[in-house]
């Protein structure tokens, strides 16, 4: 039987249509045999994985601009422009994720991270509750918005920047079929811009390994997304992705992100007779 795996870029507010994807996926108790998430597609991770649906919509779409993650109104009690202790210690009481549910689940696993070091991804999965946090918020640590997370003396960020859509490493795990989830339109492509990069080369500029991989990643997002098309194209992917413009990465208003969420859940339903087919192979 073939091996199916499920890989979901990031994207910040955008993964508010991954979301959507993933509660359809629930709603159909569609199971895959492998899971990988990267930035906001970790965030879905843990929703899919730990069987909450609704989680990820929850925490993206906040009706009080004081309980949010982001943005000025919660500076005031948090301090920071983003603030990802939130999302991975308050909103799992607030909205009833149960971490421990989701380390003993039986499914394979993996989030992307960047060693800010090396300027390399690494792909991690823990069974621990207190490491699951932690590898989380590094995975979705966006650069020059909130600190490096330390794990096991070692320093990452956004597992967006070194691999943004990890394609590869689904296939290195030995999936035959893949279902990957994209946040933006056909055509669209990911880019730092050039006020941007000037800010990173001085902030990481003790990191020379992670500003090459800063300034080459918009050339990267470009080759995975062909990767992505040429396996659709071969038959051994499926993609879903937006067909109507694709929301910001800092998105606010709150029906524009209610149209993305259910943008995604109605995409992915499209899908759901040829995944189910995958599947029973």
């Amino acid at each position: 039987m073939a091996k199916t795996g499920l890989v979901m870029e990031g994207g910040g507010l955008r993964g508010v249509f991954t979301a959507g994807a993933v509660d359809c996926f629930l709603d159909k108790n569609i199971v895959f045999d492998y899971v990988i998430g990267v930035s906001a597609g970790a965030c879905n991770a843990f929703s899919y994985v730990g069987n909450k649906r609704g989680y990820v919509r929850s925490c993206m779409i906040q009706k009080d601009p004081f309980n949010a993650f982001w943005g000025v109104p919660q500076m005031v009690e948090s301090h920071k422009f983003v603030d990802l202790d939130k999302v991975f210690y308050e909103y799992t009481q607030q909205y009833g994720f149960d971490y421990n549910q989701f380390v003993a689940s039986p499914m394979e696993w993996e989030m992307v991270v960047s060693n800010i070091e090396t300027g390399k991804p690494e792909y991690m999965s823990t069974h621990v509750v207190e490491e699951a946090q932690i590898l989380g918020k590094a995975s979705c640590s966006m650069p020059g918005f909130t600190d490096p997370v330390d794990i096991n003396g070692h320093l990452y960020l956004d597992g967006g920047i070194c691999d943004s859509i990890p394609v590869e490493r689904a296939l290195d795990k030995g999936c035959d079929r893949l279902v990957i989830v994209l946040t933006r339109k056909k055509g669209n492509y990911s880019k730092i811009n050039d006020a941007a990069m000037a800010i990173f080369r001085r902030i990481y500029s003790a990191y020379p390994e992670f500003v090459k991989a800063l300034e080459q990643r918009s050339d990267l997002y470009k080759e995975q997304v062909a990767l992505a098309e040429k396996l659709e194209e071969e038959g051994k992917a499926l993609i879903i992705r937006p067909t109507m413009q694709e929301i910001s990465r800092f998105e606010s208003k709150e029906d524009e992100l209610l149209m993305s969420y259910y943008h995604g859940y109605t995409k992915a339903k499209e899908y759901i007779e040829t995944i189910k087919s995958y599947l029973s192979r």
